[in-house]
């Protein structure tokens, strides 16, 4: 059993024991009882230091929360728009892959795959950042926060970590339109800032990076077996090093090697343990252009020089930590835009809501609201069947 696998099960089960023991703070919701549910913890959990923070910078998080209306609103656009386009692209281009896919952390059919270690730590401070944000903007404009807290999906047990704080609402909605959209922004926009910041520092690991480690070619992540790649007897885990004469070392070589030559070219791909002949195909999206018929990711080695110096523990430490910061950085900049469609629970949601009643009578706004709220979801389940039965 892997390292992530134990992890995993140790974590649920003390969760599961930290819940039963806290049940009188416990909250239930019953979907599927006792298959499928929400708990929520609900505590005081952070409100101090929001208040703290609230106080301390009033002018500059007030001015920091209407910046952030304007970046939610272009990132609405972004994001619906990719949304839609990726749509489109998913109907009628059988190679597209699909935009929504569920964040997991096992391997499965229409699952973006993150390790379990990664998808708990970076959930966790997802969902802490973004809930944090929004309950310091409320305080900056003086609306109570009544609880704070945590919630899980439980499928018979605790699975899926959140993170919650609970403004008070009636408050909230007779402050203006400004400050409720600051509000509202304030979650996702602070996860695009997060994931800038682990970009920050995953740029200054890079050195660390480059001294612990060598690039020795790229690893097949996954491989169309019906593609010229497959046919020729490359499996996922292949480690390939060299096309013909030239050395690999990345995918930007792979790609600018596919870019000067033609399809139907056979090429000798040496990989760490066989060496195939491959005829390259057609690419899909482009008759001109050569295809494999892979999906591949770098394949580094610890150098000799850093392992005999430092050791061995510490170039594995700073391949973790560079994985983390990664995934910190992918999983905030997905799941912010992601809160910015314009669907009714969601932040982008209240947002678009609060703009619609700017310009249509209430029923109207509400109307229009449902509607795009159903045409979003309506994208996000297709996007997902498509990438489960595809």
């Amino acid at each position: 059993m892997s390292i992530d696998a134990i992890t995993a099960i140790i974590f649920i089960l003390l969760l599961a024991l930290f819940l039963w023991k806290k049940r009188r703070n416990v909250e239930l919701q019953r979907m599927l009882f006792p298959i499928l549910y929400v708990v929520m913890y609900r505590s005081k959990f952070g409100i101090a230091k929001m208040d703290s923070w609230a106080k301390s910078f009033p002018r500059f998080l007030k001015w920091l929360g209407y910046a952030g209306v304007v970046l939610g609103f272009l990132g609405m656009i972004v994001i619906s728009f990719e949304l839609v386009k990726n749509s489109f692209d998913v109907f009628l281009k059988p190679e597209a892959a699909p935009g929504i896919q569920p964040v997991l952390p096992f391997e499965a059919k229409g699952v973006f795959f993150v390790p379990f270690l990664y998808w708990i730590i970076s959930i966790f401070l997802l969902a802490v950042v973004h809930e944090f944000a929004h309950g310091v903007i409320a305080r900056v404009h003086n609306v109570h926060v009544k609880s704070s807290g945590f919630a899980f999906l439980c499928f018979f047990l605790p699975v899926i970590p959140a993170a919650f704080v609970e403004p008070e609402e009636t408050i909230l909605q007779k402050r203006r339109y400004r400050e409720q959209l600051s509000v509202f922004a304030a979650g996702p926009i602070s996860n695009l800032l997060f994931a800038l910041l682990m970009l920050l520092l995953f740029t200054a690991l890079s050195p660390a990076i480059t001294a612990a480690f060598e690039p020795k070619g790229v690893e097949i992540a996954s491989i169309n077996e019906t593609g010229p790649a497959g046919i020729a007897g490359l499996v996922k885990g292949d480690i390939i090093t060299m096309f013909g004469e030239q050395k690999i070392e990345s995918m930007q070589n792979v790609s600018a090697f596919l870019a000067t030559v033609s399809p139907g070219t056979n090429v000798m791909i040496q990989a760490l343990n066989k060496s195939v002949m491959v005829t390259l195909g057609q690419n899909p999206t482009n008759a001109s252009l050569a295809f494999l018929g892979i999906k591949a990711k770098p394949y580094i080695e610890k150098r000799p020089e850093f392992v005999s110096k430092y050791g061995g523990w510490l170039a594995d430490l700073i391949k973790w930590f560079a994985g983390l910061l990664f995934w910190l950085f992918t999983l905030n900049i997905g799941i912010g835009l992601f809160n910015l469609l314009p669907i009714g629970p969601l932040d982008g949601g209240r947002m678009f809501q609060l703009a619609l009643l700017k310009v249509f009578r209430k029923e109207t706004a509400q109307k229009v609201l449902v509607f795009v709220s159903f045409l979003f979801v309506a994208l996000i389940i297709s996007n997902m069947l498509f990438g489960f039965f595809r």
